[in-house]
């Protein structure tokens, strides 16, 4: 009886050392519920609100010391804060197509104007200064909670493979909001490119707000005929809120799931 006891003991082990190395989430909230080596070294990082409160992530660049360093990164934590209390936001979308390839062509130029200035939300901003703040390869995070949120989420991906469902089928649904996902390529810097992430996340909600289509077909002598669709949305989106982020290590993008009321 003995031996079998340690026997199964030694196999929980391995289990549990197996997820915690597998980069899955071993927790709801793997940012807030890890100490900050396992959690900041993670590609899959969970950031799901609990008890009206957002815990956010901000990155900054090491510059000329450690405490402007986390000062920057909490300017870059209460802007994600910021996004919860609203957005307005214009997009242009351009799609063209013929058949030449070399008529393809594909852009997305937008605009977005958060209601209140991030920097209203720093003071309330938690974070313990040597607990919460972790540097690696340049870059400083600051793993912080704001407290008084009222529309929390209820939603747990699934992953397999180290990659989230949301990353592989690119589609998430969770009542009561509307789910935008977001990726980036490398900016240059973690920082810029999670930006970019989780601001093509929000675009990607706007045409569900207010879209308009604007269709063109030429003939051009020569290549055919060439289809040109241009999509314009705007509108102000609400409760806006990081849930997960994703990092792609071969290519080096970053993938956001985020959420809005609807």
């Amino acid at each position: 009886m003995k031996r079998i006891t340690l026997t199964a003991l030694y196999l929980c082990l391995c289990l549990y050392g197996f997820a915690q190395s597998s980069g899955q989430a071993v927790t709801g909230d793997n940012i807030q519920g890890r100490p900050l080596a396992a959690a900041f070294d993670n590609i899959h990082w969970i950031t799901r609100p609990a008890d009206k409160t957002i815990t956010v992530v901000g990155i900054a660049g090491r510059k000329r010391s450690r405490d402007q360093a986390i000062a920057d990164a909490l300017a870059d934590a209460a802007r994600k804060v910021s996004l919860y209390y609203g957005v307005y936001g214009e997009a242009t979308a351009i799609l063209q197509e013929g058949s030449n390839l070399l008529d393809y062509f594909a852009d997305t130029k937008y605009s977005l104007n958060i209601t209140n200035r991030a920097e209203l939300y720093i003071d309330g901003l938690v974070y313990d200064k040597e607990k919460d703040v972790y540097e690696k390869n340049g870059s400083v995070y600051v793993r912080a909670r704001y407290s008084g949120v009222q529309d929390v989420p209820s939603y747990k991906s699934e992953v397999k493979n180290n990659v989230p469902d949301w990353v592989r089928e690119y589609r998430a649904e969770i009542p009561g909001f509307m789910v935008g996902i977001g990726v980036a390529k490398n900016k240059g810097t973690l920082q810029k490119t999670c930006v970019a992430s989780y601001e093509n996340a929000i675009v990607s909600l706007l045409s569900r707000l207010s879209s308009k289509i604007e269709e063109s077909i030429l003939d051009v002598e020569g290549k055919g005929r060439i289809t040109r669709n241009v999509t314009k949305s705007k509108g102000t989106l609400s409760a806006v809120m990081i849930l997960e982020t994703w990092f792609d290590k071969k290519t080096g993008s970053v993938w956001t799931l985020l959420v809005a009321k609807e």
